[in-house]
């Protein structure tokens, strides 16, 4: 292991700082507020040190103002409802084990369907015209938001508001068979054309194949029920040999390029999706990680380099996912969710503590 000091007390620090107040250059990510949000509450949650209190109920209270009245949740105040900032928006609030009964499931239901092409992909909004942004990792927002949805544990106590009838009155989606779904098929049909003659995934039908596109590609599959391993033995073998190829110390996103420590997440998350997480050679990617780490907490994508929020909390959750989590400190992650399994279980509970 790399002879860096894990800066625990630092990263706990610089993700609060990051809550509370970013510098000027961040104004041009306004947009998504609610990404860095869930970046900085993931980061807290896996080093033990989650908000609690008055101020968690302020984040609570700041997500849910985010909801869209048609569905889905908007980045920021000023944005429109758009996938990724669904997903983290849904994150964010299992992470602070918020009640979920305020969320619109037949409106985001809806959404999933409007937002869906018909050759199974899916766009950030229903505002964008043609299929140009549609690619994989909006396929896994949708997977995630889908299986929120869809989890055999929700209720109808925690069903949310639904579309108004004809008198105005909310009406209340009862069972999970009354929410329409999208068209899995057809989702999991796209996904299988973005996988490339070297075993990668690209974001679209004939791009090159990338890490994050990757692991975006595999855990929608498994979300989607695409992802069986011994139906797909042959494929799963040529992704696995691409991954594993990604690793020089830490992990580049595709062949020719440098380690980033995103990337150690994004092809380590995909191999842990495909249960080969024991194929990373875990000492010189935990050693790349922690000499990632920045002097006044969170990490850069390399070594000297300026630390961020999305690089940051991706070092932690690549971390978590190594043999070194204990001695580390940090909690479990699913790598399919990208979540502790804690927040993972609150949304499949519906939020309801007691399921």
């Amino acid at each position: 292991m790399s002879q860096s000091t894990f800066k625990r007390k630092a990263h706990a620090a610089y993700f609060t700082r990051c809550m509370r107040a970013l510098p000027s250059q961040a104004q041009e990510h306004d947009a998504n507020r609610v990404t860095i949000a869930f970046f900085c509450l993931a980061g807290l949650e896996l080093l033990g040190v989650l908000p609690q209190d008055g101020e968690r109920d302020d984040w609570i209270e700041w997500l849910w103002s985010l909801q869209a009245d048609s569905g889905g949740f908007s980045g920021s105040p000023s944005a429109t409802a758009h996938l990724p900032s669904t997903y983290t928006a849904l994150s964010a609030l299992a992470l602070l084990r918020a009640p979920l009964d305020k969320l619109n499931r037949a409106g985001l239901a809806a959404f999933l369907r409007a937002c869906q092409a018909p050759d199974g992909s899916f766009a950030p909004t229903t505002e964008i015209e043609g299929e140009f942004q549609n690619d994989v990792r909006m396929s896994y927002c949708a997977a995630i938001a889908r299986a929120v949805l869809r989890a055999p544990g929700r209720t109808s106590a925690g069903a949310g508001p639904g579309p108004s009838d004809s008198s105005g009155t909310a009406t209340v989606a009862a069972s999970v068979d009354e929410i329409p779904d999208v068209d899995v098929k057809a989702a999991i049909g796209f996904l299988d054309k973005c996988k490339t003659w070297e075993g990668g995934y690209s974001a679209r039908p004939g791009l090159e194949a990338q890490g994050g596109t990757t692991y975006c590609a595999t855990a929608a599959l498994s979300l989607f029920g695409g992802l069986t391993v011994s139906d797909h033995a042959a494929s799963i073998m040529d992704t696995t040999r691409w991954l594993t190829q990604r690793q020089i110390g830490g992990f580049q996103g595709r062949p020719g390029k440098l380690e980033d420590v995103c990337y150690s997440f994004w092809c380590g998350g995909a191999l842990a999706t495909l249960s080969l997480a024991s194929l990373v050679n875990a000492p010189p990617n935990t050693s790349f990680l922690l000499d990632a780490q920045s002097p006044i907490g969170g990490f850069g994508k390399a070594p000297e380099d300026f630390p961020d929020p999305f690089h940051s909390y991706l070092a932690l959750a690549a971390l978590a996912l190594t043999p070194a989590r204990d001695e580390l400190g940090l909690k479990e992650l699913d790598p399919v969710w990208n979540l502790p399994p804690v927040a993972r279980d609150w949304l499949l509970s519906g939020g309801n503590e007691s399921a």
